[in-house]
């Protein structure tokens, strides 16, 4: 049995998950939760972590029972707290989550179309507010054909309706208060690029947390090249899933930064039980001084990007009580 270092007690804790949760509570309320009345993007960021919990402990994404995949996914939502704000952010962010945990049930024995149905009906409702998704449905394809084993023409057939399904439920309603050209235009997004290198709306904030993202991406692709056998077959395709996923996403960012907010929810989702693993799982001691800078590094992302909007905040709270003070 391998040696339990302080990374490993943290990691296995049951407290781990709750602390944070607190961490995220106490950045989303700096952020402008009551004031500002986000209490969708609060009831998204639950479910992702409800189902990406769950997500962890019904495939065994690690090999000791740990949360540190929800852990770090609330974590990393945290340091990226500026897309909290943006609704469309979280509900991209619900529907990547909700994918993988639907396709996760298919398998070679498996090859569920109810399942394959529901997985692409979550990626077609967020393609309705971020409709560049669908560049990833092909990947899916080809991912559930060689890592699920369950691409077969009735899976294929039930993609292709779930993706239709949200727009078949919402279209008649779209036409009835707006006009088809409308409609229309919402797809020829998919053909509208901006120009290569225009990193002008991406400020020191994001580019922080996005270089950190990346950083840890890299780490836990490495760890995964080199452990990764020790883990079950099936585990191991799985994590091929969000490596591929993770690495087209950054790929996307870097390409067409105007959707910045929206691709980094899908890179949370993806890093999340990459660096989960690498944190849980690893023993030695320098994996051990890596933990301490990894959560230190992420805890002052944190502090650094709800710094401005709790500033504004307080500034807001002390403007209020002074309009109280007899002066």
């Amino acid at each position: 049995m391998a040696f339990k270092r302080f990374q490993n007690t943290v990691t296995e804790s049951k407290f781990f998950l709750p602390l944070a949760v607190a961490i995220s509570a106490g950045a989303c309320y700096l952020s402008g939760l009551v004031t500002n009345a986000l209490w969708m993007q609060l009831v998204c960021l639950l479910v992702s972590a409800i189902l990406i919990l769950e997500l962890n402990s019904s495939h065994q994404l690690l090999r000791v029972q740990s949360q540190a995949t929800p852990a770090m996914f609330l974590l990393l939502t945290s340091a990226a707290i500026f897309i909290f704000p943006n609704l469309e952010s979280c509900i991209v962010q619900l529907c990547a989550v909700a994918v993988y945990f639907m396709l996760f049930h298919c398998d070679l024995h498996h090859p569920s179309p109810g399942w394959t149905f529901y997985g692409f009906f979550c990626l077609g409702l967020a393609s309705m507010v971020f409709v560049q998704i669908l560049y990833f449905v092909p990947v899916l394809w080809v991912l559930m054909a060689f890592c699920f084993r369950a691409f077969t023409a009735r899976t294929f057939f039930a993609s292709l309706l779930g993706l239709l399904t949200p727009y078949w439920l919402v279209m008649p309603i779209f036409l009835y208060i707006s006009t088809p050209e409308a409609a229309l235009s919402h797809f020829s997004e998919l053909a509208s690029f901006q120009a290569f290198g225009d990193y002008s709306i991406i400020d020191e904030h994001e580019w922080l947390t996005f270089g950190w993202l990346c950083l840890l991406s890299l780490i836990s692709i490495i760890h995964y090249a080199n452990q990764g056998y020790q883990d079950k077959i099936r585990t191991r395709l799985l994590h091929e899933v969000f490596i591929t996923i993770d690495m087209l996403a950054i790929f996307f960012y870097v390409l067409q930064p105007q959707h910045h907010h929206l691709l980094m929810g899908i890179i949370i989702v993806n890093t999340s039980p990459l660096i989960a693993h690498y944190l849980t799982l690893t023993h030695t001691w320098l994996t051990n001084i890596s933990f301490h800078l990894i959560i230190l590094i992420t805890l002052a992302i944190i502090f650094y990007n709800v710094w401005m909007p709790s500033s504004n905040f307080l500034s807001a709270m002390a403007t209020q009580a002074c309009l109280y003070l007899p002066l």
